[in-house]
């Protein structure tokens, strides 16, 4: 019986190795958006706590520096809000391009299985004529 050789084989695993960089490629942008969602929810967390522990002050000083650290924390929370608005389009980026990736080797996998089915078939059909033409020979 003869071996299946695909003729393209070297595309499919080209196609397989762009899928894989690209699939690595969209989870570092994922990661660069979860990396500002933490720093996001450390600003709230900070913010929170804050809150709680001058609530009730009456010394001016403590409120001036309370609103003075108000302030850094807004600004801060603006420059992740930019930050991840932009990581935002780098990941929905990788992510077309992880997808046209994926349908290029998946096409070239789907044509891949329909050789390698026809190739059975035509296969068989050999193995039963081999096994007619036996079995005619023996009998005639």
């Amino acid at each position: 019986m003869k071996k299946f050789v695909f003729e393209l084989e070297q595309l499919l695993k080209l196609r397989k190795y762009e899928q894989d960089q690209a699939q690595i490629e969209l989870g570092k942008a994922v990661q660069v958006e979860q990396q500002i969602q933490a720093s996001l929810d450390s600003l709230a967390r900070q913010y929170a706590a804050t809150k709680k522990m001058t609530s009730g002050q009456k010394d001016f000083s403590v409120i001036a520096k309370t609103q003075q650290f108000y302030q850094l924390i807004k600004q801060e929370e603006e420059r992740l809000f930019k930050e991840m608005a932009q990581a935002k389009l780098v990941t929905d980026e990788k992510r077309a391009l992880f997808n046209a990736a994926m349908q290029k080797h998946e096409s070239i996998k789907k044509l891949k299985e329909k050789q390698y089915e026809a190739f059975r078939s035509e296969q068989k059909k050999l193995e039963a004529k081999a096994l007619d033409d036996i079995v005619t020979s023996k009998y005639n």
